[in-house]
């Protein structure tokens, strides 16, 4: 057991930690298609994939910039597909699915979009989004502001970080993507985060119900009030839905997470210590954390580049 917990990461964040309540979600719906937005790395693609392959379903991945592995699980799995693209958009050109799986971008622009197109027309499907939940519930997130437009963004940051104990931006640690992706400098208001968009598409949809488990940056379930698989899937969420304990553990938790970050930060300005040979690592970190820099600012241009080429193609 101790050997068990010894190999799990010391920081968790990924959807995976959540696939006892997501399978056995989709075992209680049993969707015969099912759409993921957003793959990253490919592991919880991969048991998207299992769960499909066993239950006679066809998975449909979403994404822009699809890792090697995800494209080879797509050439040789025949009840999988590869889209490459970026949502809402791409959504537009697919057949209806029976279930959802969104953890793309985590802003109130395109989770609302994807949200409308999921269930648009008469389409009644399971939808599970991932970081409905702290950082990202009241504070858009954007891997791609390019790709939406300027009045559905918000004044955003690349080296800032959020930390759980302000609404304001950190210069050092917090919760931040190194110019991977921006946050919006300020936390709440019209229109920003995750978790507000879900709320302002359920305004308009009292057809559906709504469950949250807020651990590992919360996870939502919507789905029809009147779904046949309705009553198992309440069974199986109601003891996490808006739990007050949950909700403590993960403040908790997202406190330590950021406190651990700000450290890494401080040990990495600091230079790792005194001596000649500390001093010759702070330069070489400094000389590595600058190119890193400079390859993640080149690699934003391109990408801007690109996007543009393709917008005026």
């Amino acid at each position: 057991m101790l050997a068990d917990a010894v190999d799990e990461p010391l920081l968790l964040h990924s959807l995976s930690e959540h696939a006892e309540l997501i399978f056995g979600a989709l075992d209680a719906a049993q969707p015969r298609r099912i759409v993921e937005i957003g793959s990253e790395t490919g592991g919880f693609s991969k048991q998207l994939l299992d769960w499909s392959g066993a239950n006679g379903a066809t998975l449909v991945t979403v994404e822009p910039y699809p890792t090697p592995e995800v494209r080879e699980l797509a050439e040789k799995t025949p009840h999988f597909e590869l889209v490459i693209g970026r949502s809402p958009g791409a959504l537009a050109g697919l057949d209806p699915a029976d279930a959802y799986v969104i953890d793309g971008d985590h802003n109130h622009w395109t989770v609302l979009r994807e949200l409308r197109a999921a269930y648009a027309g008469d389409a009644r499907p399971l939808a599970i989004l991932h970081d409905v939940g702290w950082p990202c519930a009241r504070r858009d997130q954007y891997y791609a502001p390019h790709a939406i437009p300027e009045d559905g963004q918000h004044p955003h940051s690349w080296e800032k970080g959020r930390d759980p104990d302000q609404r304001e931006l950190v210069d050092v640690g917090g919760f931040h993507g190194e110019f991977e992706f921006a946050v919006a400098v300020d936390e709440g208001g019209t229109d920003n985060g995750v978790l507000a968009a879900v709320e302002e598409f359920l305004e308009s949809r009292p057809d559906l119900e709504y469950r949250q488990v807020e651990a590992i940056f919360g996870v939502g379930y919507v789905y029809p009030a009147d779904a046949p698989y309705g009553a198992r899937v309440r069974e199986l969420l109601d003891p996490w839905h808006e739990s007050t304990l949950l909700e403590r553990m993960e403040r908790n938790r997202v406190r330590l997470y950021a406190r651990v970050l700000e450290l890494q930060d401080q040990l990495r300005r600091a230079g790792l210590g005194s001596g000649r040979v500390a001093l010759a690592l702070e330069d070489r970190i400094e000389a590595l954390e600058a190119e890193n820099t400079a390859l993640r600012l080149e690699r934003a241009r391109l990408r801007e580049r690109l996007a543009g080429h393709m917008h005026n193609a």
